[in-house]
């Protein structure tokens, strides 16, 4: 079974720096909800383009607006040899700061 954290232990996955945060959301998800500060950006409709650019020795938390586009994610991720864990809830069951574009 794939790995998955709630969304507001998300807080303390940026602080390793073997982690990576990624919010798959479009952009204009983005400017209506903001997002967790230190995450980067990778929109799910163009993540296999990015997977040249992603470090296979880091691990992917992976967050969306609910939860369900990061599973999905997640598990290409799994597929293609990436260390990935599904954020569940996702921005809409995270109750920490929020950055805005």
């Amino acid at each position: 079974m794939a790995e998955s954290i709630e969304a507001n232990d998300v807080q303390n996955v940026t602080q390793d720096e073997n982690n990576v945060l990624i919010d798959v959301r479009e952009r204009d998800e983005l400017e209506e909800t903001g997002f967790v500060p230190g995450a980067e950006h990778y929109p799910m409709s163009s993540i296999d383009s990015a997977l040249p650019s992603l470090d296979k020795d880091k691990k992917y938390y992976v967050m969306c607006r609910s939860g369900k586009r990061s599973a999905q994610v997640q598990n290409y991720l799994l597929d293609n040899g990436y260390d990935a864990v599904n954020v569940e809830g996702g921005i809409l069951g995270y109750d920490g700061p929020i950055n805005h574009l």
